[in-house]
């Protein structure tokens, strides 16, 4: 697997100047930071032995750097494009404290890539492997570092998962087409469209609310972690708003389904894409959790497609990205 071959290169050269791994960031921008969030909530949840994990957009990565990157952290940087300004600064940065540096792109050769010791190239597409996406490259990447360093337990069980989720994904898209039509009939019309979700999965929330609704559809929209509902955001419910209630697997389900009580009690808008439902529970439940966001991105941008087809607006549109200074 590259992903391992890659972790053994790195340890390998770190141990020829006494030094290894024990800090990971991560960092990127829009979609790119939120398809790395299941490999943040992964390390953090299964490593014992990582000093530090941090998770930043790339500009801050740049103006407020953390003082602890040095030759024992690992940067793994990821631009679709290869492009991405921000993006490129703080792999440069990262690898001129000495950092070891993973570029993540869907274009190999591109900017990027040159401040990367490595380079991953993803799947993207209509036709893309789920099993080879972004968020699933990330995740075989830190199963390996997880395996190399501290001997995961789990590793050999999660890594069948992928043998798995390609089917899954394909079933459940399958069959959310016709839910699909009905959500975007139910919601073609409206201005704001909340998104929440938990664990692994808040990620996909979070690109759902700034990468779709607001950059490619224009709505309103905030994404809200199940567990912070209850603290605030539980007071805009009522039967006018609509939310979009991404339920996985593993230990965060509880607080997704404590959400949707209330939800089901107090609103009425209330658009469901719950994992189980949807064929998960075909993979180990000690890794499930895992891989609950590689079905829920594909199955929602089924969901998106149908609701611009509805609109006429199509995810190709933009006011300013890519044609105005910023």
């Amino acid at each position: 697997m590259q992903e391992m071959d890659i972790i053994r290169a790195i340890l390998d050269d770190r141990k020829k100047s006494d030094k290894t791994i024990n800090k990971v960031y991560f960092t990127a921008c829009g979609g790119s930071i939120a398809a790395f969030y299941p490999s943040k909530f992964l390390l953090e949840t299964e490593s014992v032995k990582l000093n530090r994990v941090g998770y930043y957009t790339s500009n801050e990565f740049v103006h407020a750097t953390p003082r602890a990157l040095d030759a024992d952290s690992l940067v793994i940087a990821c631009s679709h494009q290869g492009d991405t300004p921000e993006t490129v600064e703080a792999i440069k940065l990262a690898q001129e404290k000495g950092a070891a540096t993973i570029a993540f792109t869907y274009k190999s050769g591109s900017e990027i890539t040159k401040y990367g010791d490595h380079e991953i190239v993803y799947d993207w597409g209509p036709a893309s492997s789920p099993a080879n996406q972004k968020a699933s490259k990330g995740l075989k990447l830190i199963s390996a570092l997880l395996k190399e360093t501290e001997d995961w337990d789990k590793y050999d069980t999660f890594i069948k998962g992928f043998d798995l989720i390609d089917t899954v994904v394909d079933k459940a898209c399958v069959q959310s087409a016709e839910y699909a039509n009905e959500f975007a009939e139910a919601n073609k019309m409206e201005k704001v469209i909340y998104t929440v979700g938990s664990g692994a999965n808040y990620g996909s929330a979070y690109m759902e609310d700034i990468c779709i609704l607001k950059e490619m559809q224009w709505i309103h929209s905030s994404s809200i972690h199940s567990g912070e509902f209850f603290h605030g955001p539980l007071e805009i419910t009522d039967t006018e708003t609509p939310f979009l209630l991404m339920l996985g697997d593993g230990k965060s389900r509880v607080m997704d389904e404590r959400v949707l009580t209330f939800l089901r009690r107090y609103g009425r808008k209330i658009y469901l894409l719950d994992v189980r439902d949807l064929g998960i529970s075909v993979i180990d439940e000690s890794v499930v959790e895992y891989f609950a966001p590689l079905l829920l991105n594909n199955v929602v941008g089924v969901l998106n497609r149908a609701l611009a087809d509805a609109r006429k607006h199509p995810l190709s549109t933009r006011r300013y990205m890519w044609k105005v200074s910023y």
